[in-house]
């Protein structure tokens, strides 16, 4: 009696251990499962990240591919440096002997390029002309028949403006920026600044013109006169 139940005693204590070692085998199969589990939210996390630095590379590409198009001088000469009236404009600046592309310029920065164009102190048309400095022209030109309304036609608004600037180009001894200091603010203003500043004919310092609106706009004239010269230097007979 005594050895049959020892006997059974072993068997039970034989399946116990059994039943720890399922039990370890069991802990061993989740492990294995949570480790794939985390694999595999780590390989996503990674196809994640993967796939929005392509998207970010695609864009940046994209952009840049935009900036050389934008930049090329196809798009340059046909939405920012257009030159519409190009034969008046290359006409009477050789007529008066000033540059085509400083006038181009002007009149871009004027007017964009706009012959019904009247600015809130009253300038006229593409070259933006006031009316007084027009009949003074008109007068010192010998244009018959010369009207207020006459600003209004491109051919003669850019007859005159190239007049006045070759006037301005002898006034002051050839230096672009007083010329174009004095197309915009005058010049009286222009005589005034050279002499309370101490400027010479050949003064080139943009950033010492004292009022904003003018050194702005020198700069901007001077900078288009650059990029139509670019553009077109090689397209217009001169």
């Amino acid at each position: 009696m005594f050895g049959k139940s020892k006997k059974s005693k072993g068997r039970r204590t034989a399946g116990r251990g059994a039943s720890r070692t399922r039990r370890k085998d069991s802990g061993g199969r989740t492990a294995v499962r949570g480790r794939k589990k985390a694999a595999g939210q780590g390989s996503g996390r990674g196809r994640f990240f993967t796939r929005w630095q392509a998207v970010a590379v695609a864009a940046v590409l994209v952009a840049f591919l935009g900036w050389m198009a934008w930049r090329s001088d196809y798009v340059q000469m046909r939405f920012v440096y257009m030159w519409p009236y190009q034969r008046e404009i290359v006409t009477y600046s050789q007529k008066n002997r000033v540059d085509p592309f400083l006038v181009a310029a002007v009149i871009k920065n004027e007017s964009r390029f706009k012959p019904g164009a009247v600015s809130g102190v009253g300038a006229i048309g593409l070259m933006q002309i006031m009316p007084d400095t027009g009949g003074w022209i008109a007068k010192q030109m010998g244009l018959k028949n010369y009207e207020l309304q006459s600003l209004y036609n491109p051919e003669t608004n850019i007859r005159m403006g190239c007049w006045y600037l070759s006037e301005l180009h002898h006034e002051f001894k050839g230096n672009l920026i007083l010329l174009m200091i004095a197309y915009n603010a005058g010049r009286g203003n222009t005589h005034a600044w050279m002499e309370a500043n101490g400027w010479d004919y050949d003064f080139g310092d943009i950033a010492r013109i004292p009022y904003a609106d003018t050194r702005h706009y020198v700069a901007k004239v001077m900078q288009d006169r650059d990029e139509y010269y670019r553009l077109y230097k090689d397209k217009i007979s001169q």
